[in-house]
């Protein structure tokens, strides 16, 4: 699962599980570490890096 488009762009919460089920219950943290999992998960580690300092525009 990609969590950012080429532009930079978040995908929508329906794309993680955690997001797309979201419960008030869920604090920060819950939420940074689950990101964290998926951002280190093998299909994700082999998606390219933007150069260092690049921005994006929207």
């Amino acid at each position: 699962m990609t969590l950012t488009r080429w532009t930079g762009m978040i995908i929508g919460p329906p794309r993680t599980n955690l997001l797309a089920k979201w419960q008030n219950s869920y604090s920060i943290k819950v939420v940074l570490q689950e990101l964290r999992r998926l951002m280190m998960s093998k299909e994700n580690m082999t998606l390219p890096q933007p150069p260092e300092g690049q921005t994006y525009n929207n």
